[in-house]
């Protein structure tokens, strides 16, 4: 076999490896759907109505770093929560280095004078990050529930009085609430971060934890059974997804996860390209972290069936997505133009229409989701679908940058998102959190992009139609990505 169909078969291998994953995902999520619809059509869910007195102590904890544009309005909502005073403890978990500290001394201050037990607490340093703050200061209370903040959220008064009757049942360890969006409409970039945030809080979310698959903690809006923590083992900063890989930890230990829909805490979206690429660095190498500590437990597991090892497999796995989708156009680029090399091309070519039906599968999982949160408008929903692809091609090689490393580090430094409570803020420019993302990723964006305008201009040329809306949506990703992360450069 000469080296050049050695390099062709493998070419088309890999292109066909990459083509069935996302096929598989584009199965697993409609069949999520199909488990969200069976439930919702089943019973509409209500809100847990405990018969016993509330007698539980509870710790509210907010990590923060760097949080002064929106501490005050964090810990103003969090003092709201109504909850018998004499059980509830708030404590801001403090490890920032600017003036953030200086205004948190001084709330802390006004509400302590008004009978509220709230502290300020700090660390010596930033170890393990807010995994490490967390574990840290949890250890230091007698609290029978921990409840957990980001610095960017406005939660509900009635919180924890909704939320805690639910663990009644003795084998709930966590529960976990819906986010909002306070900052959905302010632009394309935020509208289409609340769209694919709303598929993952209604589809993903309920359709798994109504099947009985594992769920996970996002971070922030929820509640814990402190002896469901330490069962698990406690906070671990050996991932940057500290909150999944304590959620699998703890459900490996037989501990249930109830997802409640029905309750939201509002909060920021980024708004800024380069907010969001940090915040999804983070979130994907972290899935890849994750994977590849927990995978042989839960193949291990003699506690769990076969369908909740596939699903809880899937569910880690699925931050590789970015991986995949950024290879089958390469792939795709590169094998479209050897075609006249080998029969065996065109074969595997053809077999691309497997993307076509895995991105229907797709579309439809997010229009269900859509119905849901939004409304019935079909123009308004291809719309935001169609930029969610957009979008997803145009960071898909920043985040396959961020599943790799997390496939061959086991740690890295946990980057904050920055906020800025951008409902007050009239120039997040002007921020001192605010910083442009220019780097070498950058340039391989801009080229990613010329590269696939030149495969429209080139299939244009050969009349080949089928190639053109094909290179146009990651023609576009990139080329948006690189736009913002340019014009926030020049206008910062």
């Amino acid at each position: 076999m000469s080296l050049e169909k050695f390099i062709i078969i493998g070419l088309c291998i890999l292109y066909f490896i990459c083509l069935n994953f996302i096929f598989w995902y584009a199965i697993y999520l409609f069949i999520l759907t199909k488990k969200y619809c069976f439930f919702n059509n089943l019973n509409s869910e209500n809100l847990h109505q405990s018969k016993s007195t509330f007698k539980d102590s509870v710790l509210i904890q907010l990590p923060v770093y760097n949080e002064k544009y929106v501490i005050e309005r964090l810990i103003d909502s969090v003092c709201k929560i109504e909850y018998p005073r004499n059980l509830l403890q708030i404590d801001i978990l403090d490890d920032s280095d600017d003036n953030t500290s200086d205004i948190i001394k001084s709330k802390v201050s006004y509400y302590q004078k008004s009978g509220i037990n709230i502290n300020h607490k700090t660390r010596k340093d930033r170890k393990g990050y807010k995994a490490g703050a967390l574990d840290f200061f949890m250890k230091k209370s007698n609290a029978d529930f921990i409840v957990i903040f980001d610095a960017d959220f406005i939660p509900p008064k009635d919180f924890i009085l909704k939320l805690i009757p639910y663990f009644d049942d003795q084998n709930i360890g966590m529960i976990q609430s819906k986010w909002g969006h306070l900052n959905k409409d302010q632009s394309i970039l935020t509208r289409i971060q609340a769209f694919a945030l709303n598929f993952h809080f209604t589809i993903e979310q309920l359709g798994r934890n109504s099947s009985d698959y594992f769920i996970n903690f996002n971070g922030t809006s929820g509640i814990w059974r402190k002896k469901c923590i330490e069962d698990a083992g406690g906070w671990s900063a050996n991932t940057l997804t500290e909150d999944l890989d304590l959620s699998y930890r703890a459900q490996l230990k037989g501990w249930k996860f109830k997802f409640v829909s029905n309750l939201i805490s509002d909060a920021e979206l980024p708004t800024t390209m380069a907010g969001l690429k940090t915040q999804q660095y983070r979130w994907n190498k972290g899935g890849s972290q994750c994977f590849k500590k927990l995978y042989y437990p839960i193949l291990s597991s003699k506690s769990i069936s076969i369908k909740q090892k596939i699903f809880a497999l899937t569910h880690l796995f699925s931050s590789t997505l970015y991986l995949f989708v950024f290879m089958v156009f390469l792939l795709s680029f590169i094998l479209i133009h050897l075609r006249t090399k080998s029969i065996i091309i065109d074969t595997t070519l053809n077999y691309s229409s497997i993307y076509f039906i895995s991105t229907i599968l797709i579309c439809y999982c997010y229009w269900i989701s859509w119905k849901k949160n939004e409304n019935n408008s079909k123009i308004k929903f291809f719309y935001h679908f169609i930029f969610f692809l957009v979008f997803t091609c145009g960071l898909s090689f920043h985040n396959l940058i961020a599943v790799i490393s997390g496939y061959f580090s086991n740690n890295s430094e946990f980057k904050r998102t920055p906020k800025y409570n951008s409902q007050a803020s009239k120039n997040l420019k002007s921020s001192s959190y605010f910083k442009p993302l220019i780097n070498y990723q950058l340039v391989f964006e801009i080229l990613f992009a010329l590269l696939f305008i030149f495969g429209i201009v080139n299939s244009i040329f050969y009349l080949d139609i089928f190639s053109v809306l094909f290179f146009t949506i990651p023609s576009l990703g990139f080329g948006i990505i690189s736009y913002h992360q340019i014009k926030e450069y020049y206008t910062s």
